[in-house]
């Protein structure tokens, strides 16, 4: 064994130990660079996650805020319409209580729906037609009372569930804020439990149900005003239908009223030429009393003529020029005798014929008198004041002197607009 080669106990020579050694050392120097390669790959890439990291965060609290700032003008249009709808129910209930005091007052003790059944004529068709007309607005309101709260109901759960998601995109908005400020102190600080997982959906689930949520708000938004317009449409035609009904009813009123007065006087007339035709015949009917009693007279007068010159002796017992006269004129007497008779039971009948029809005259004037009387009550109850026109003049009975019709003209009947009708919007 050469000592230039080998070391004393070494198998090894120096040659093959420094090429060794070399080959190490290239080795060692190759990892060190390797390791720093990887660890500046590592840190730009960290960086490069952390940025990126940050931007997403940044983009999801953008979009989590959006969403919350959308949700937020919502919830405040929701509780608008909600406070909208309130007031409108409100005002339901003051135009319903408004209506039962119109069908209670006005209409039924004022009006007196249904006083002539079952006589009706157009006066009494629109009474009736506007009772019903009150009674059917009623009724239609209650129904929109009803709807009212079946839509407040609607809206306060569609603004619960969107605040309730308020709340979660504000929980979140902190649990992502806070994630940006977390660093190695801070997880040193919680604690080492571990905590069950929770199983994320995805984001298309997310917007999917965010987009529900707001097309459910506005679904309920526009219901809302949907039904508040009909709601006050419902409101200003009950104010126009209602005064149209009222000044129909008026008018209808004051127009009969003015007939009636106008037929009254016809009949006060027509009874005072009745009663003055009764008058007349009750004198014909003295003077045929008088005429019939004197002819009787002149009949007894003639008759015991004739039986005086019966009594002559059987020889002079002739029927001669004044036997004739004689019985000529008691022929004349007894005709003329029946017909006073007939013209007497003519004049009786005409008396009753007469008596009938003032009879019949003084129940139509009864019934106008009565008919008036509603009318004028009718009136002065709907319009608050004495009527214009006159009081309806009385008939005259038949033991008064007959009265001939005043020759004042009627006063005219003005239909008046109902300003204040207590259904304005």
């Amino acid at each position: 064994m050469n000592s230039n080669e080998h070391y004393l106990g070494c198998e090894y020579s120096l040659d093959s130990l420094r090429s060794l050694n070399d080959r190490l050392n290239s080795k060692v120097v190759e990892q060190l660079n390797e390791t720093q390669e990887l660890v500046m790959l590592n840190n730009f890439e960290h960086e490069s996650n952390e940025y990126l990291f940050r931007k997403c965060l940044q983009e999801r609290i953008s979009d989590i805020a959006s969403w919350r700032w959308v949700f937020e003008d919502l919830t405040k249009r929701l509780e608008e319409a909600i406070s909208s709808l309130e007031h409108e129910h409100n005002a339901l209930r003051v135009v319903i209580q408004r209506l039962k005091d119109e069908i209670n007052g006005h209409s039924k003790e004022d009006s007196k729906p249904g006083a002539l059944c079952p006589l009706s004529d157009i006066v009494e068709e629109a009474i009736m037609q506007e009772f019903n007309f009150l009674q059917d607005e009623k009724k239609k309101f209650e129904n929109k009372i009803t709807e009212l709260d079946k839509q407040i109901v609607g809206l306060r759960k569609t603004k619960k569930r969107i605040d309730v998601d308020i709340l979660k995109k504000q929980k979140a908005l902190d649990v992502e804020e806070s994630c940006i400020n977390v660093d190695l102190e801070f997880v040193s600080r919680i604690s080492c439990e571990k905590k069950k997982k929770r199983r994320g959906s995805p984001i298309s689930h997310w917007e999917h149900r965010c987009a529900t949520l707001k097309k459910a708000g506005l679904k309920a938004l526009t219901n809302a005003v949907i039904v508040r317009q009909q709601v006050r449409g419902a409101r200003v035609h009950l104010s126009i239908a209602a005064q149209a009904y009222s000044a129909r009813v008026d008018a209808a009123l004051k127009r009969r009223l003015h007939a009636n007065r106008a037929k009254l006087e016809d009949l006060k007339w027509q009874r005072a030429e009745a009663v003055k035709d009764y008058k007349s015949l009750e004198e014909e009917l003295v003077t045929t009393e008088h005429n019939l009693i004197d002819i009787m007279d002149q009949e007894r007068l003639t008759e015991a003529r004739i039986a005086d010159r019966a009594q002559r002796p059987v020889g002079e017992l002739t029927k001669d020029d004044v036997d004739r006269k004689l019985r000529d004129d008691l022929a004349r007497v007894r005709r003329f005798c029946n017909q006073l008779r007939t013209n007497y039971e003519r004049i009786t009948g005409l008396q009753n014929s007469v008596t009938e029809s003032i009879t019949h005259i003084d129940c139509c004037g009864s019934d106008l008198m009565q008919v008036i009387n509603l009318d004028e009550e009718r009136l002065q109850s709907r319009l608050g004041d004495q009527p214009e026109t006159p009081s309806a003049p009385s008939l005259p009975s038949l033991d008064r002197k007959p009265s001939h019709p005043s020759d004042g003209s009627l006063m005219t009947i003005k239909e008046e607009d109902e300003d204040d009708y207590p259904f304005n919007d």
